[in-house]
């Protein structure tokens, strides 16, 4: 069962258009249809992968808890193709 929860975000100009080119290149990376909330899900997924891989979270229970978010997530991707 997929769960949904609806959040508002504030961005910034730039930041929406940051956010904007991802979801376009995102699209012509996977040739599907992607929209900018897959972006973002895709843009969580890579910043907790080079959390795990490219620092060193110096808490345990900080960095058992990225672990678990970010294979969690992977377990539970519903977004296809939308990865980086």
């Amino acid at each position: 069962m997929t769960t949904r929860t609806d959040l508002t975000l504030q961005l910034t100009d730039h930041e929406r258009t940051g956010l904007t080119a991802l979801a376009a290149g995102l699209r012509a990376v996977a040739e599907s249809d992607l929209t900018e909330e897959d972006a973002l899900v895709a843009a969580l997924e890579l910043a907790l992968t080079r959390l795990i891989e490219d620092f060193e979270v110096p808490a345990p229970d900080v960095r058992e808890q990225v672990h678990r978010a970010r294979d969690d997530l992977r377990t539970h991707w519903v977004r296809g193709s939308a990865t980086l």
